[in-house]
């Protein structure tokens, strides 16, 4: 009698990253200049590019992203996604740092905003899962 051997399915890798920056919003967006807001995207890009760098992730093949705003009260809750715009910013910085070849659907086919968290520092976490073949 052969013994089958089964083999438990590989687990996603994830990682979390944070920022310390509070995230400008799509609202904010829409009244600043062009050259403001490209601005401050090629900032976003270098900082969330080096966060990733600095925590070693891999190159993957695809990622599912979850971003949530740290906030410290209550009291000017941002909308759920307005945080989109620095979400985008910094998956170009994953792109940047080489942690996934593009961002388009192949690659990213899930982003999920959360709804604000209550946190020490404002500012903006950003989970990264890796999406297994």
């Amino acid at each position: 009698m052969s013994a089958v051997k089964v083999m438990a399915p590989a687990q996603p890798r994830s990682w979390i990253i944070e920022d310390s920056e509070r995230p400008w919003t799509a609202n904010a967006e829409r009244s600043w200049h062009y050259h403001k807001r490209a601005a401050k995207v090629r900032e976003a890009r270098e900082a969330w590019g080096w966060l990733a760098r600095v925590q070693r992730i891999p190159a993957l093949g695809g990622i599912r992203v979850d971003a949530t705003p740290l906030i410290r009260n209550h009291r000017a809750l941002p909308d759920v996604a307005a945080c989109y715009p620095t979400v985008k910013a910094a998956i170009d910085g994953f792109v940047d740092a080489g942690i996934i070849p593009d961002d388009d659907p192949f690659h990213v086919p899930t982003i999920t905003f959360h709804a604000p968290s209550l946190a020490r520092n404002e500012g903006l976490r950003i989970k990264i899962t890796e999406v297994l073949p």
